[in-house]
């Protein structure tokens, strides 16, 4: 390799891990690595999508979609495994979930979901700013007692328009209406 390709090479590498550890350091980013070590299986679905990935879809969004450019626009980094069979671990995996989210509480996130059935636990979590204006964070950790498991975390500096918008695009109702929930519990009248 020529010195001028191994300079750019070396430099590109040294952006990526730059931009990798902001979104690891960002108030919405959760670390699973806890979880997916207690299984001894891959995931069926893994998706990681971080900023210059993101950059680039909203470069191929239709310039008229204003309102999914600057939801996309926003986000840091996306992360989604899905496992459909991680052993005997079910019981391991549910104790350290709730460890996590013992510390998701701890760190100030809001718990939205909390269900616990049978063998079958989901949790979702959302950080918003101390202002209230911001969602920092999504994060969602679900295990079931037939062995599924599905971790997902959306981190960036989301507006509760944005959420609302993203509702109204895919004809979610909890999703559209949430920024009239949300000023409605602020007090906010219009």
């Amino acid at each position: 390799m020529k010195p001028i390709q191994q300079i750019i090479t070396i430099g590109a590498l040294t952006a990526w891990c730059a931009i990798a550890a902001a979104a690891d350091n960002h108030p919405g980013y959760v670390d699973f690595s806890g979880l997916r070590g207690l299984v001894n299986t891959e995931p069926v679905v893994e998706v990681t999508l971080r900023e210059p990935l993101l950059r680039l879809i909203t470069e191929t969004i239709p310039v008229d979609d204003e309102e999914a450019v600057n939801f996309v626009s926003r986000l840091l980094n996306v992360r989604l495994h899905v496992y459909e069979d991680i052993g005997g671990n079910v019981r391991q995996v549910a104790d350290n979930m709730d460890g996590i989210a013992a510390d998701l509480d701890r760190e100030g996130w809001e718990r939205v979901v909390r269900i616990r059935e049978d063998d079958d636990q989901v949790d979702i979590f959302l950080r918003v700013s101390e202002d209230d204006d911001i969602v920092y964070g999504i994060a969602v950790m679900i295990v079931s007692d037939d062995g599924e498991m599905v971790l997902a975390n959306i981190a960036g500096n989301i507006s509760f328009d944005d959420i609302s918008a993203l509702g109204r695009r895919f004809d979610i109702e909890a999703l559209s209406e949430y920024q009239e929930q949300e000023d409605a519990r602020n007090g906010d009248c219009q």
